[in-house]
């Protein structure tokens, strides 16, 4: 796991949230200025043209993409905009800025949103803590302080005030909020328990009140799923149901007959892909994948089943009035929306992103890719091949499929200790297959002139052909200071504990190869205590690359000292004084959703831990310190809390409040933030 955040984090110094994985992302750009791509060169960001002709010299520290004329960008510590000649519209003065949609961008002052106009003024004042944001809609989901929600327009009106306790994302153009008035389930038992979920449309207007349904799924495709409460129940011992955008109830699930597919169980196009029980779910006491106590189905918007086979183990959502079965003998078959088969052979495999049952992913522009004998083709609705099968040399689990490009993806984590992956794609127009050499790729816009790849850890652009358009230049032994950034930094604080058995559960069993060493006499530390020491006169190469100073965990007293521990990341963190002269964090610790993530180190007595930590450098002169949670104890229940001295730095104001995107590789990745 270690491996997969250390190459996150690098990526994360190249990169901010505004630079390439959310500026890559296609805007809205005015019909009159050109595209302009960001490039980043000696650490410094400017802009190519799709021909690979530098149009504004690499002077910048962030870069976002250009739209409606202007681009973010931070020249020192803080986000101004530029047209496409380089030159400031609106100056620099935010922690963070975003793109323009619509004549409106979203920036951030001392870690407060705010919207502002192609002038550069503030288009509304405000109170929230947080507006969600507009993108191309007319409203915007906010939060006030205390944690309550709303919805704005974009002069900042209320389109509904702040008195619901969560407003989740609109799908389908509704909401399903949470009141703060209702409580599903109260302690009083004499009381029928209540419904704090409702659905309200981005108006405001009730589409299903509270109390109508326990829990109500978000809408998709014109449906969702609710619970019923036990008294509604009608004789089923389960309680779901399905509702539409009027919030009418359309049906309750007949629970003993068959269940809603657990992958591809949504509505798409009036029908959705059941489970139908072939024995009586009662019966069964224990449920195993290796017996077929059901069989597939699709049913209508009422519920009612129009047709199953009990030959059929897998159905996909349906697209342009089709679908794709899986026999269990594994064969694929394509159907309609009467479930005829329309193919004559077989299909090994369908290239579809089962997980979600996004039904987007299917007949994209028209044509679907299978596998057969020959290798992968693309079929039309009719089954017709318009291309013709072709050997890649990839199976589907190793391919991403958008519009015309089907990227590739190779595990190279067993040969190389830097990299889990390489990337490639195969050009579906062209036939032309580009074998994986990418280290990373954007997945997400392939639409562009450009598409954006990282190779050997140097940034580039490339055409559909896979020839390199622009490519940052290869310097060796370059000087790249210290570390300048306008986030937070993910704790990298590892360190590791050997195995002894009386203290058995205590190791760093998360991959650190950071060990505890004897202390040194040459080192002074405090006797008789837990030390924590910084020293910015020894200097060490943050990430092998960047300036960095020693810090050291000393034990000097006669007791073993005990730390949580998280992946072999101690909870230890820099932190920084603010304007106010009160410290606040400038790194944080993610959480990890997994268990096993979690466990404990110790440090023995006259034994220490070495680490490097970044020298900061930003526009705002500052003390700096370290903060660190430990226990004297092994069965202390509470934390105590270590500080080391303070030094003097530089940092930017979005290192105070801001963290980046962050999206976990997999389960050995459980990482959301």
């Amino acid at each position: 796991m270690r491996l997969i955040e250390k190459m996150k984090q690098i990526l994360a110094i190249f990169l901010t949230a505004t630079t390439l994985s959310c500026q890559l992302n296609a805007q809205n750009v005015n019909e009159r200025t050109k595209e302009l791509y960001p490039i980043i060169e000696n650490e410094l960001w400017g802009y190519v043209d799709s021909l690979g002709k530098v149009i504004v010299e690499p002077k910048f520290r962030s870069a976002g993409q250009f739209s409606e004329g202007l681009a973010p960008v931070r020249l020192n510590g803080t986000y101004g905009y530029i047209d496409q000649t380089g030159d400031f519209v609106i100056q620099p003065k935010y922690d963070v800025a975003y793109s323009f949609q619509k004549g409106q961008a979203k920036v951030y002052i001392n870690g407060k949103p705010y919207y502002i106009n192609l002038e550069g003024k503030i288009t509304f004042e405000h109170n929230f803590s947080e507006i969600h944001g507009f993108g191309t809609n007319d409203f915007s989901i906010v939060i006030t302080k205390a944690e309550n929600y709303g919805i704005i327009n974009r002069e900042g009106q209320f389109l509904v005030d702040t008195i619901y306790k969560r407003i989740r994302p609109f799908s389908d153009e509704l909401s399903i909020v949470s009141s703060r008035k209702h409580e599903t389930y109260p302690n009083n038992d004499k009381v029928n328990p209540t419904s704090k979920t409702g659905v309200i449309n981005s108006k405001g207007e009730i589409i299903v009140p509270f109390g109508d349904y326990k829990s109500i799924s978000p809408f998709r495709n014109g449906y969702a799923k609710v619970e019923l409460f036990v008294e509604r129940q009608n004789g089923y011992y389960d309680h779901k149901g399905v509702i539409d955008s009027s919030g009418k109830l359309r049906f309750v699930v007949p629970a003993k007959k068959w269940h809603f597919d657990y992958g591809s169980g949504h509505f798409s196009e009036g029908l959705a892909t059941v489970d139908i029980y072939s024995v009586d779910p009662d019966t069964v006491d224990v449920w195993s994948s290796n017996d077929r106590f059901s069989y597939k189905g699709v049913i209508n918007s009422e519920g009612n089943i129009i047709f199953s086979n009990d030959n059929w183990e897998d159905i996909t959502p349906f697209s342009n009035n089709r679908a794709f079965v899986k026999t269990i003998d594994e064969d694929w078959y394509l159907i309609n929306r009467k479930g005829q088969i329309l193919n004559q052979h077989p299909y090994q495999e369908i290239l579809y992103e089962t997980y979600g049952g996004n039904s987007e992913y299917l007949f994209q522009n028209g044509i679907q890719l299978v596998e057969t004998e020959k290798g992968w083709g693309a079929i039309d609705t009719m089954g017709k091949y318009v291309v013709e099968p072709k050997d890649i040399g990839f199976g589907y689990r190793d391919l991403y499929w958008r519009g015309q490009i089907v990227f590739i993806k190779e595990d190279i984590s067993v040969d190389s200790d830097k990299y889990s992956y390489r990337y490639g794609f195969w050009n579906i127009s062209t036939g032309q297959v580009i074998n994986p050499q990418f280290h990373d790729i954007n997945f997400s816009e392939f639409t562009e002139d450009l598409i954006y790849v990282m190779e050997d850890d140097r940034m580039g652009y490339i055409d559909k052909q896979g020839n390199y358009v622009w490519r940052e230049k290869k310097i060796e032994q370059v000087s790249h200071g210290g570390v300048n950034i306008d986030y937070m930094n993910r704790g990298y604080f590892y360190a590791s504990s050997p195995y002894k058995e009386e203290l058995a559960g205590f190791g760093g069993w998360g991959g650190s190869g950071n060990d505890f060493k004897l202390i040194s006499n040459s080192t002074k530390f405090k006797n008789g205590k837990l030390n924590m020491i910084v020293n910015p006169l020894q200097r060490e190469k943050y990430w092998q690359k960047y300036d960095g100073m020693k810090m050291y965990v000393a034990n000097t007293s006669q007791d073993t000292i005990f730390f949580k521990a998280q992946d072999s990341r101690l909870y230890l963190k820099i932190q920084a004084q603010n304007k106010n002269g009160e410290w606040k964090d400038i790194e944080y610790l993610p959480s990890s959703w997994c268990g096993n993530s979690y466990h404990s180190l110790f440090l023995p007595p006259n034994y220490n831990w070495e680490f490097v930590i970044p020298k900061y450098e930003g526009e705002f002169n500052t003390k700096l310190r370290a903060e660190l949670l430990y226990r004297k104890k092994k069965d202390q229940k509470e934390n105590s809390v270590l500080y080391s001295n303070e030094f003097y730095g530089s940092i930017n104001p979005g290192q105070f409040w801001r963290k980046t995107p962050y999206l976990p590789t997999g389960l050995m990745d459980p990482y959301y933030d």
